[in-house]
């Protein structure tokens, strides 16, 4: 349920971490479904938001 809401939460300049281990941040929110993600200057993919994104780098709740 958290992983659910946190996806449904990204936006443009959230810094996250593909279900791959490579980290980036969102330039484009595309649809309810991908966003494009920055890896390098200039090298941006898209990414499926459910299966795709892993976490979120930037989030003020870091568990302990």
């Amino acid at each position: 349920k958290e992983h659910k809401a946190m996806v449904e939460a990204l936006k443009k300049g959230d810094k996250v971490v593909t279900s791959g281990g490579i980290t980036g941040t969102i330039t484009r929110v595309i649809d309810n479904d991908k966003v494009e993600v920055e890896i390098s200057d200039n090298v941006i993919v898209e990414v499926v938001r459910g299966t795709g994104i892993q976490s979120l780098m930037n989030s003020q709740d870091i568990k302990k």
